[in-house]
């Protein structure tokens, strides 16, 4: 008599060669990096849903985010070696002690840039302005702290335009002029607070908490 057996197929974990590939360099702009000694090429990025990389976000073996948090880290973040990560969902560098202008996410066009769905950038020592255009094409991005940093000028155009903008951080910092009116419909969470805006709040921002306007 014959037993027969179901075949139970695994599929194999997805090739991340070239993402590991792309994540060493991207160390190699930054300095102060003790925190990531244990990023080695030869090791998987993901196990499951765990990180084999300190500092990775990892969901079902695939690497999705960047959280590298309160690690010391300087030096420069490398937005042309990121694009080079398909999978790249969320970067966050909070905490630490990167300085000069804003990294210039435009890098992360095309599929990345239309995937990226966080950045988070506060508690740094980021200054000067940001560019008009350095959000456009971020057309997922839903998350965007940049508070506690030293950015000067108007709230760029482009950021007031994503169409998915959800919470938006931009205070203690010295941004300057009226507040834009927001296209997104989904915003929840807004503090402008300790900057320098002048002019009426704009329709879009009438029902946020009116601390979020506060030391301006």
């Amino acid at each position: 008599m014959l037993l027969s057996c179901a075949v139970v197929t695994l599929a194999a974990p997805p090739d991340d060669t070239e993402a590991r590939k792309s994540l060493i360099k991207f160390k190699e702009s930054l300095t102060n990096d003790s925190a990531l000694n244990d990023w080695n090429e030869s090791i998987s990025l993901c196990s499951g849903n765990d990180s084999n990389w300190n500092g990775l976000l990892c969901l079902n073996d695939v690497f999705y985010g960047l959280r590298l948090e309160g690690m010391g880290l300087k030096g420069m973040i490398n937005m042309e070696v990121l694009s080079e990560l398909p999978t790249l969902r969320s970067i966050s560098v909070m905490n630490n002690d990167f300085e000069g202008p804003m990294p210039d996410i435009k890098k992360l066009g095309g599929i990345v840039g239309g995937s990226l769905r966080g950045l988070f950038l506060s508690n740094n020592r980021f200054s000067g302005e940001i560019s008009d255009d350095a959000f456009v094409g971020m057309l997922s991005l839903r998350r965007v702290l940049l508070s506690h940093n030293e950015f000067i000028g108007k709230i760029p155009n482009s950021l007031a335009k994503l169409p998915k903008l959800a919470d938006l951080l931009l205070d203690d910092n010295q941004f300057d002029g009226q507040l834009p009116d927001f296209a997104s419909k989904d915003l929840r969470t807004v503090n402008l607070a300790n900057n320098r805006f002048q002019g009426p709040i704009p329709p879009s921002l009438q029902d946020i908490y009116a601390g979020s306007f506060s030391g301006e």
